[in-house]
């Protein structure tokens, strides 16, 4: 048999576009849009061939592509020009970084929006290709953090910051979660083999290992873990919190007054019902004729269940008040427990926060001794005394840090007063204000903040008289201080909550697709003022993340070609 030979490629064989020779979207859509320009016509294909390096066989089937089946003709026209390839892209990676990134969907889900949206007759809506797409979007996003976490810590002021870690679990295996409250931004974000005091001091010391920030102050539940890892690994205050304190606090005591109540709702409820029964039987007898012998008392019935149903009533009522009572007790240590009053603004020093709590405590007390409920209840109350002195603490501690950078900023006694009784309270009510409980609360911590930052940089007043770099210098300073005030871990639980619908929809995630979330959340996702968590966390604007990755994302895949459907006799015919 005789050898086959390579036959040699001829030299002037056109290969513009590399070693891939394949040739992008935009080439077909600026090819077949000047062939389209009637103001400008283009000549004869094999003179723009020519004059492009277009193999003349390719622009003809780029010019004598058909119409997708279903499609308006003006549709398809707009999408193999420039300005439709350039719009499809955008549809694309909005798609991609919505559904996939933001939102919890799979790729079948992405590509059932393509189809319904009869995009997939301008890209290739398959699994596959959307596959490789959703790869490449995540590789960039990487990229993404990878060059601007630099740029932004570059010349970054020395700052100390509150931290919030906590741990879940995919398919059993711990992600740890750190997240910096006040800006919201994500510095810890990945999976361990454990969660020990030595696991989180490597992880928060590596997140910050290019940073000029220091660690102060770590809010979190009361695991021992976290503890040591604050007090021995990072050197820094704990805080147990205040969403996990209420709930070891409320739930022996609201589930027995809970069940108390239902119990007592039953019992009434019984009672009603035997008093509608005499009072039917009553009815009844008088309507009919009169029956044989002595008849029955239905009176002294009637009286006797209306008794007993007055009883009930006064019992669910007791109950009821109790149950509000300790619900009142509860939230109330919640709305006290800020450094500043919520509705003057004023500073609460130590001293009035402990006789605050003392009061809610004993609120709770009362009920529980009142009610006579169950042995756990009342330790749950004697714990959450031992709890409160730890909150009273970390008061105490945040008074001593702000005055200790208060002064550090050589102000005069009068601008001091004004950094205590008004900056510093509008600041902390401006960032507070978003996590109030009702619409109306958070409209009125809203306009709590803007009076008094509106009172504190007054014309005349005494932080008017300051220089522009020294009004910078004393507000990034105060956002500073304030938010050393973490005393919830609502931020990271929220984030936990979010990551668990990613573990549902798509069971573990891969450390690369943890970390492209991650990137999502701190430079993509924006806040209603329009602001990132990495301009938040940094203290300076970054370039717009979306339009950083449009610029870099791949040429979109193509949509499959038609295939010719078999006849029933060319099926039968055999192979």
């Amino acid at each position: 048999m005789t050898p086959s030979h390579t036959t040699a490629r001829p030299g002037s064989r056109q290969d513009p576009r590399g070693n891939s020779g394949r040739w992008s979207r935009l080439d077909q859509a600026q090819a077949t849009a000047d062939f389209q320009d009637p103001f400008r016509p283009a000549g004869s294909q094999r003179e723009y061939a020519n004059r492009h390096g277009i193999p003349p066989s390719t622009l003809a089937d780029w010019l004598r592509e058909p119409v997708p089946e279903g499609v308006e003709p003006e549709v398809a026209a707009f999408f193999r020009t420039p300005p439709g390839q350039r719009f499809l892209r955008r549809q694309l990676l909005a798609a991609h970084l919505a559904f996939r990134q933001v939102g919890p969907c799979g790729i079948r889900t992405l590509a059932l929006f393509l189809r319904w949206s009869w995009l997939d007759r301008f890209v290739g809506a398959s699994y596959g290709a959307q596959q490789r797409l959703a790869s490449s979007v995540q590789g960039l996003l990487l990229n993404l953090q990878a060059e601007q976490q630099p740029l932004l810590a570059k010349d970054m002021p020395a700052k100390t910051i509150a931290l919030v870690p906590d741990e879940n679990f995919h398919k059993g295996c711990p992600c740890l979660v750190a997240i910096e409250p006040c800006s919201n931004f994500i510095l810890v974000e990945q999976y361990a083999q454990q969660r020990d005091a030595d696991t989180w001091t490597t992880a928060v010391t590596q997140a910050l290992k290019d940073l000029p920030i220091k660690v102060l102050l770590l809010t979190s539940d009361r695991a021992k873990a976290l503890q040591a890892c604050a007090e021995k690994g990072l050197l820094a205050l704990h805080l147990p919190e205040i969403f996990h304190g209420l709930r070891d606090l409320s739930r022996p005591v609201m589930g027995a007054l809970q069940r108390q109540k239902q119990s007592a709702q039953k019992e009434l409820e019984k009672a009603e019902d035997l008093l509608k029964y005499w009072q039917a039987q009553q009815e009844k007898a008088q309507a009919g004729p009169a029956r044989r012998g002595r008849p029955l008392d239905y009176s002294w019935r009637i009286r006797f269940s209306q008794s007993r149903v007055e009883r009930g009533t006064q019992t669910v009522q007791a109950w009821e008040r109790r149950w509000e009572q300790a619900r009142t007790a509860v939230r109330g240590v919640g709305d006290d427990y800020h450094p500043f009053d919520p509705r003057t603004g004023q500073p609460v020093r130590a001293e009035a926060m402990e006789q605050k709590l003392k009061q809610r405590v004993q609120s709770l007390e009362e009920v529980v001794q009142q009610g006579d409920l169950p042995t756990k209840a009342d330790q749950a109350v004697q714990g959450g005394q031992e709890w409160l002195v730890a909150l009273v603490g970390m008061l105490a501690w945040f008074w001593s840090m702000a005055q200790q950078r208060v002064e550090g900023l050589g102000l005069s006694e009068p601008a001091e007063q004004v950094v205590y009784q008004q900056l510093l309270p509008g600041l902390y009510w401006q960032q507070a204000a978003r996590r109030g409980r009702t619409a109306e609360e958070r409209r009125d911590k809203e306009k709590l903040a803007e009076r008094l930052l509106k009172e504190a940089w007054a014309k005349g007043g005494e932080l008017s008289r300051l220089e522009p770099g020294e009004r910078a210098e004393l507000e990034r300073v105060g956002k500073e201080v304030v938010g050393l005030f973490a005393r919830s871990s609502s931020c990271v639980e929220g984030r936990n909550g979010r990551l668990s619908l990613f573990g549902h929809a798509q069971t573990r995630l891969s450390d690369n697709r943890l970390k492209a979330l991650t990137v999502v959340h701190n430079y993509l996702v924006q806040r209603e003022d329009g602001t990132t968590a990495a301009e938040r966390f940094f203290g300076k604007k970054h370039g717009d993340a979306f339009e950083w990755l449009l610029e870099r994302l791949p040429d979109l895949p193509r949509p499959a070609a038609k295939r010719p459907k078999k006849t029933a006799a060319a099926a039968a015919q055999p192979a």
